[in-house]
């Protein structure tokens, strides 16, 4: 055995000054140079603090020159990792040269090849006919040559990229030249092609693209569609990341029936701030011969001591807009346009509200009385307190000027103090409470007759009690069984309210919600009497393995014990002795089938008076089959079915059917098919659907063709079908 400068203990030698070498089994070394088989090295040089382990079949070590590691070689230093046929490495430059099967990974990239050189001090390499996989892309390629810069810059020449599966590259993308910046998070191509089935679909003489989540600057994939009232759509997004907090997506949209529309969305974020404005601006619809536009602006800030203001700003420039322009999947255009500046507190005790409110009415045939009244401002307050024992008491407060270019203005006071006391046990609830509730008007804009302060005053009393059983049911007691009864009487006694103006209450849709609210009116102007006993029980069965419910089924109805006296001034004081008897069931027959059912009996007119049905069949996560039905007595009659279902390996067929059976209409309907493979999805959906009140209708067509972990060319076609069919998913 030769000393090589070393020292032998214990069966491991350590080699020094340049290169220091752990042996597990001890080598033999003579002449400065060393032979073993079967070793696990490790290999530290002192010139800079690089770990750089080894595991191979045979080692030639030297402390002067190469040392040579031939057979199943594995070489690991920081986060890389290098498995070749041989590996030379070179102590004084700190450089590896693999060849023979090479391969190279690291947490951004992984590298296979016949041969590859590495440089252990900076990160710098080159590899020879590579093939490399982005593992966080998921995607894959080939390169003649690739080469790194540093740790963070990669350079590749005769590139081919996809995400396709290896033997089966439907898509890919072609360029000479490809750099990676991983720091940045950017790659750049030039004279980058895509092709599609080998043929070429999209050329760039530049292509900026991101390679990690962080945002840049650049054109994005652009948008394809048709309608009748626009004709072809065509729109190119360009993404403009002006700063870490915010950024824009500026998107030039020709419409060839109407001219070119620019689209501005713009977003902002700060520690406490944050909110998107959105623009639209068409200088000259030929088919109008004026400019539209659209502003929408939605923006909330973050105090401190629990203050919060929220802003919500809508603005379009004439009635017809979301009918011709609105590019929306969903109804016809909307009635009204909220425009709201909310200021909020939430303490300990208290929260309030200060906000002013207006709306923007789209509907021509809608009258000056009958449309809505601004709120500028409304005050609201409420607070509770804990007080002795158990008593909580209570304070609501609206303070709210109401105005509108015609009928009746002014304030409206409405204060409710309160007490309650829950008394609450295991399983069970009982809370007794009351309330005073009073009303005052400031009024303006009335009748020489009328008085301009009126006011009411009323005790609301209330008695609620809840209680939940439960029993295991089944073989082993997998089930379990509630039973959950509860019961609300509530007393109001009659005030004359038929000099009040109506600014903001109405009747809402009768439900089980509605039928423990101790109003039955909406808003603060009315306050209807009653002696009503409210009755309801629920019944779930839970599976104890995972907590899901199998079904769950309601039954409630209120019941009058007097006469009611307070109306709206259009509507008629109720007569009924009871309410409608409201049904609800939930079920999950098995993992494939579900469905809700809700249906109103009047016993007045011993009839229906509201009813829903949805049936759902869903056996494989790819396919689902809904069924619904809605009625509502003198209101609609409707059916709908939809669908998204494989017809073959390969092929999907989705649709919508939205019939009115009372109008003897087609609401909706589209039509489509999807073609989908492993790394690319095209679909086609053709629309025809009711485009606004008065009945007009529109045709409209999407096709996308969606190369994944690419981008999609065409319309959002798997945004419509989301929306359009429940359970449906593009992923």
């Amino acid at each position: 055995m030769c000393h090589c400068n070393g020292v032998l203990h214990n069966g491991r030698s350590i080699i020094k000054p340049v290169l220091a070498v752990t042996l597990l089994l001890a080598p033999t070394l003579s002449s400065g140079a060393g032979e073993s088989a079967g070793l696990q090295l490790q290999l530290t040089r002192e010139i800079q603090p690089t770990r750089i382990e080894v595991n191979t079949d045979r080692a030639v070590l030297s402390r002067d020159d190469e040392s040579v590691f031939t057979g199943d070689v594995e070489v690991r230093y920081g986060e890389r990792r290098i498995m070749a046929d041989e590996v030379r490495y070179n102590p004084e430059t700190g450089r590896l040269d693999a060849s023979g099967n090479v391969s190279y990974a690291d947490p951004r990239i992984e590298l296979s090849g016949s041969r590859g050189e590495f440089a252990t001090d900076d990160a710098t390499g080159n590899f020879f006919t590579a093939e490399f996989r982005l593992p966080a892309q998921d995607g894959r390629g080939r390169a003649g040559r690739i080469w790194t810069r540093d740790d963070n810059v990669v350079e590749m020449r005769d590139v081919n990229y996809t995400t396709c599966p290896v033997g089966d590259d439907d898509w890919v993308l072609v360029a000479p030249e490809v750099t990676l910046d991983r720091e940045r998070g950017i790659g750049v191509g030039r004279n980058v092609q895509l092709r599609f089935m080998d043929v070429p679909i999209l050329y760039a003489p530049w292509l900026s693209f991101p390679v990690s989540e962080k945002r840049k600057t650049g054109m994005l994939v652009p948008d394809i569609g048709r309608s009748d009232r626009s004709g072809t759509d065509f729109g190119v997004p360009i993404y403009w990341n002006m700063a870490p907090n915010y950024d824009a997506v500026i998107t030039p949209r020709l419409l060839s029936k109407r001219g070119v529309q620019i689209n501005t969305d713009f977003r902002y974020l700060w520690p406490r701030t944050r909110g998107e404005l959105a623009i639209r601006y068409l200088p000259n619809d030929k088919t109008r011969d004026e400019t539209r536009s659209r502003v929408e602006l939605d923006h909330a800030t973050v105090f401190d001591n629990g203050w919060r203001f929220d802003g919500h700003l809508q603005h379009v420039s004439d009635d017809e807009y979301f009918e011709d322009l609105g590019r929306s999947l969903g109804a016809a255009s909307p009635t009204y346009l909220e425009r709201r500046a909310d200021l909020r507190y939430r303490g300990r005790n208290w929260r309030m509200l200060a906000r002013a409110q207006g709306f923007q009415t789209l509907a021509q045939n809608i009258t000056e009385e009958n449309r809505p009244y601004e709120r500028v401002p409304q005050l609201l307050g409420s607070g509770s307190w804990r007080t002795w024992g158990n008593t909580n008491l209570s304070l609501r407060g609206e303070l709210v000027n109401f105005q509108r270019r015609s009928g009746v203005t002014g304030l409206r006071l409405d204060l409710r103090p309160g007490l309650s006391w829950p008394i609450t046990g295991p399983g069970y609830s009982i809370i007794p409470a009351v309330e005073l509730r009073h009303t005052h008007y400031e009024l303006d804009d009335i009748d020489e007759n009328t008085d301009d302060s009126p006011s009411f005053t009323a005790p609301v009393f209330s008695l609620e009690s809840s209680a939940v059983f439960e029993r295991p049911i089944g073989a082993n007691g997998q089930l379990t069984q509630t039973l959950e009864p509860r019961v609300q009487f509530t007393h109001i006694p009659f005030r004359d309210q038929s000099g009040l103006p109506v600014f903001d209450s109405g009747e809402p849709d009768f439900n089980f919600v509605q039928l423990f609210r101790e109003n039955r009116f909406t808003g603060g102007d009315r306050l209807g009497d009653t002696d009503k006993l409210s009755i309801g029980l629920t019944s779930r069965l839970i599976d104890f393995a995972d907590g899901q419910e199998l079904l769950t089924a309601t039954l409630g109805q209120a019941i009058f014990l007097s006469e009611r006296g307070v109306a709206l001034p259009d509507g008629n004081r109720p007569t009924a002795d009871a309410s409608s008897l409201i049904g609800e069931v939930g079920m999950q027959f098995s993992r494939r089938w579900n469905a809700d059912i809700g249906y109103q009996w009047d016993p007045e007119r011993e009839s229906a008076s509201k009813a829903e049905v949805r049936v759902q069949f869903r056996p494989q996560q790819d396919r689902v089959l809904n069924l619904a039905y809605r009625f509502r007595r003198d209101e609609l009659e409707q059916s709908d079915l939809s669908f998204a279902w494989p017809l073959a390996e390969r092929w999907n067929v989705v649709g919508r059917w939205n019939y009115s059976i009372q109008d003897e209409t087609t609401l909706e309907r589209f039509a489509g098919v999807e073609y989908e493979t492993c790394c690319w999805v095209a679909r086609v959906v053709s629309r025809n659907f009711v485009n606004n009140l008065n009945g007009e209708r529109d045709t409209a067509l999407f096709t996308q063709l969606h190369f994944k972990g690419l981008a999609s060319v065409g319309g959002r076609a798997d945004l419509f079908l989301e929306n359009g069919i429940l359970g449906y998913s593009a992923n």
